[in-house]
C-alpha cells in the first residue's frame, strides 16, 4: 500500500461544486471565501460544525499556511480573503484543489509530516517549484493550505491537508479545459511531494541516492573523454554533413535538421566499449531514485530518469558538435591528400606516408551522396597519379626501370 494518497479537483466559479466534494450548489466567490450567507450545502457536517464557505472548512484545524505566510491572525486572514475574492470574482474563474491524505498516523509520523507545524514548511518548499514546472508564475498564483487530523468518511484517523490555488490573474493555462489539471501536473506534485516524503524519511539515504547519481554522470562523461571518436563511424558521416557556418549547438534553430543525425552518434558513443559500463551505472542509479519515489506515491509518477537523459544526452551531442571544428581540419582534404599523418616523431617533426592507401582510409565513410563521392574519386585519382610518377622517378634516378 502507498504511504501517500492524492486527488485533485476544481471549483469553477459559475458551474456546480465537483461531485468527488462534499459540497453542492453553484460555486461563487462567497461560497470560496465567504464569512456567511454561503448556499452551500454538506453532504455531512461535523457535530456543531457550521462553516459559511470552502476557506473556513478548510481551516478548521489550527493556523493556515498561505503563499503569504503564516495566517495565523484575524488581519493576514482578512487581506488574503480580499485578494482571493478579487482574483475569483468573475464568471468561469477557477481554483483548483488537491487533497493529500497519509493511510494512518504511524506512516505520517515515518516521514515526520504528522501535524500542521510539519506539513506547512513541506508545502512551502513544494510549491513555488511546482507551480513553476507546470508552467504557472508563482508570483501570479496565491495559494492556502489547512491540516484535518481525521477524515469524514473512516472511523480510522487519516492525517491528510486541503491545499488551494488560483492565479490572480488569469492567463488561460489550464482554465480553458473544463478548469481540470492535466494527468502530467498531478503527477509532478505527487512526484514532488514524495521527494519531500523521502527527504524527511532518511536524509542520510536521500543525499546517498542523489550522490550515486552525480558521481555516476560524472564517471560517464569522464568515459567519454577518453573515448577514440575515429572509431565511432557514424560520427564521420555527420561531420561531413553538417553546416559549415552557423551555430553549432543541438537546440540551436541551425541544428534541427540534423538532430537525429547527432543523437545516432551519441546513442553509439554511450554503447561504445569505454562508455558502456559507467552509462549503465548511471542509469541504475536513476532507476533507484525512481524506484523510491514511485513507490511512495503508489503509482508512476516521477520523471527524474527521462529528465536526466534528456540532459546528459545534449551534454554529449554539444560536445560532439564542437569537436567538430578540430576533426575536420585534421581530416581536411587538402591535409590528408598532402599525406602528412597528424602524429608527429620524436623530434616533433610530422610524419610523411607514402603508401596511397593512406589517403582512402582516411575518406573512406566520409560522406556517401554522389556529388561528393565524385570529388573524393577525382582526388584520389590525381594524387594516385601524382604518387605513381613519384615512384617512376625514384626508380628511373636509381638506374632502374619500371615494369608495369
Amino acid at each position: 500500500m502507498p504511504d501517500l494518497f492524492c486527488k485533485a479537483r476544481y471549483f469553477r466559479i459559475g458551474a456546480n461544486a465537483p461531485k468527488n466534494s462534499c459540497f453542492k450548489g453553484t460555486v461563487t466567490t462567497q461560497s470560496i471565501f465567504g464569512d456567511a450567507g454561503s448556499y452551500f450545502n454538506y453532504c455531512e457536517r461535523y457535530a456543531g460544525k457550521e462553516n459559511d464557505s470552502l476557506m473556513s472548512y478548510t481551516g478548521r484545524y489550527g493556523y493556515t499556511m498561505s503563499s503569504d505566510g503564516y495566517l495565523d491572525d484575524q488581519e493576514k486572514k482578512k487581506e488574503f480573503i480580499r485578494k482571493g475574492t478579487e482574483a475569483l470574482n468573475r464568471e468561469g474563474a477557477v481554483l483548483y484543489e488537491f487533497v493529500c491524505s497519509m493511510p494512518d498516523y504511524v506512516s505520517a509520523s515515518n516521514y515526520n509530516l504528522a501535524s500542521q507545524d510539519q506539513f506547512a514548511p513541506a508545502i512551502s518548499s513544494i510549491m513555488p517549484v511546482y507551480l513553476k514546472s507546470i508552467g504557472l508564475d508563482p508570483d501570479n498564483v496565491s495559494w492556502w493550505e489547512d491540516f484535518h487530523p481525521e477524515n469524514r468518511t473512516s472511523s480510522v484517523p487519516h492525517p491528510h491537508i486541503h491545499l488551494l490555488f488560483f492565479e490572480n490573474t488569469p492567463s488561460g493555462k489550464f482554465d480553458q479545459t473544463y478548469g481540470k489539471l492535466p494527468k502530467k501536473a498531478i503527477s509532478t506534485f505527487k512526484r514532488l511531494f514524495g521527494n519531500e516524503m523521502l527527504k524527511r524519511e532518511d536524509q542520510g539515504m536521500y543525499r546517498d541516492l542523489f550522490n550515486d547519481i552525480n558521481v555516476s554522470r560524472r564517471n560517464m562523461l569522464d568515459s567519454l573523454s577518453h573515448t577514440d571518436l575515429d572509431k565511432i563511424s557514424s560520427l564521420k558521416d555527420l561531420y561531413a554533413v553538417l553546416p559549415g557556418t552557423g551555430r553549432l549547438q543541438i537546440n540551436s534553430a541551425n541544428m534541427a535538421p540534423y538532430r537525429d543525425a547527432v543523437f545516432r552518434v551519441v546513442d553509439s558513443l554511450v554503447q561504445s566499449k569505454e562508455c558502456r559500463e559507467s552509462w549503465n551505472r548511471y542509469l541504475e542509479a536513476l532507476d533507484r531514485y525512481e524506484g523510491r519515489i514511485n513507490e511512495k506515491s503508489g503509482s508512476e509518477v516521477s520523471d527524474r530518469k527521462e529528465k536526466e537523459i534528456a540532459k546528459i544526452t545534449d551534454q554529449i551531442a554539444n560536445r560532439i558538435l564542437s569537436n567538430r571544428k578540430g576533426y575536420m581540419e585534421e581530416n581536411s582534404y587538402e591535409r590528408i591528400l598532402s599525406n602528412t599523418d597528424s602524429n608527429t616523431s620524436e623530434g616533433g617533426k610530422k610524419r610523411t606516408n607514402t603508401n596511397s592507401l593512406f589517403v582512402r582510409e582516411r575518406l573512406s565513410g566520409r560522406n556517401s551522396a554522389v556529388g561528393t563521392k565524385r570529388i573524393i574519386n577525382s582526388l584520389l585519382a590525381k594524387r594516385q597519379r601524382e604518387i605513381e610518377s613519384e615512384i617512376e622517378v625514384f626508380l628511373n634516378e636509381d638506374g632502374r626501370s619500371l615494369d608495369l
